[in-house]
Formats: C-alpha cells, sequence, structure tokens
C-alpha cells in the first residue's frame, strides 16, 4: 500500500461520512499534485550528476573517490609542504585538521593512536540530494 492509497482512503471515509465533496476534490488535487512534486524530485534526484559548475544542482557535487595512486601522487607533490606539516606545532595544525575532520587520540598507557576522520560540515551532505519527499514533514 502506498503513501497515496493511505491517503485516497482517509478521503473516501470521509466523503462516506458526509464531508463536502468540494473540498474532498481539492484534497484529492492538493495530494495528486504532492505526488507529482515528489516523483519529479525524485527522477531529478537519480539523474547522473554532472560536475559543479555545469549541473542543473549547483550544490550537488558528486566525484569520484580517489584511487590509492591519485592520494600517493598528491602527497608526492606537496613535496617540502608535506615534510612542514609534520614538522609542525599541533596547535598549528588544528585548523587543518578540523577542515578535514582529522581527530587523534593517544592512549599513553598502551602508547596507541588512533586516528579518525570525519569530515567537516562543508564537506558533508547538508539536504537530502532527493529533496524532501516526506509529506509529514511539511
Amino acid at each position: 500500500m502506498t503513501w497515496m492509497d493511505v491517503v485516497l482512503g482517509t478521503y473516501r471515509a470521509a466523503l462516506a461520512a458526509g464531508a463536502d465533496p468540494t473540498v474532498v476534490t481539492q484534497w484529492i488535487n492538493d495530494a495528486q499534485n504532492d505526488k507529482r512534486t515528489a516523483l519529479a524530485r525524485l527522477e531529478e534526484a537519480e539523474k547522473p550528476q554532472t560536475s559543479a559548475a555545469g549541473g542543473a544542482n549547483k550544490n550537488l557535487r558528486v566525484e569520484k573517490p580517489l584511487t590509492e595512486k591519485e592520494i600517493i601522487e598528491i602527497a608526492k607533490s606537496l613535496g617540502d609542504v608535506a615534510r612542514r606539516l609534520q614538522s609542525a606545532e599541533a596547535t598549528a595544525k588544528a585548523a587543518l585538521y578540523e577542515a578535514l575532520g582529522v581527530t587523534v587520540r593517544y592512549e599513553n598507557a598502551t602508547r596507541t593512536a588512533t586516528v579518525r576522520s570525519r569530515p567537516s560540515h562543508a564537506y558533508r551532505w547538508s539536504v537530502c540530494p532527493r529533496g524532501d519527499l516526506n509529506p509529514h514533514a511539511r
């Protein structure tokens, strides 16, 4: 049973209980418009995304993940910058770690470090890529 079936069943019950047919007709029209809008959003979201500069939805940027080889090449291309970052004070690197979403937790007793990476807010989805398809959230 779909959402539309539930809604239409509710409207039929309202008609049977004596609701104004004109009002119920408007409800049905509104529900059908909501369904068309949701389906259009879903169809748009499922289209292959183009680059951020060209696509219809410029807020969504879909890129393939870096391969191990690409990451190594980027690190090599940094050259002296990578060495300078390694020797920099931890407090000086805080903004970089925060932007990359990197946290490091050191356990002195076991002499182990746990490194976690979660991209900062700017690099995560802030909206559902399929839009608001939940009619109850409106």
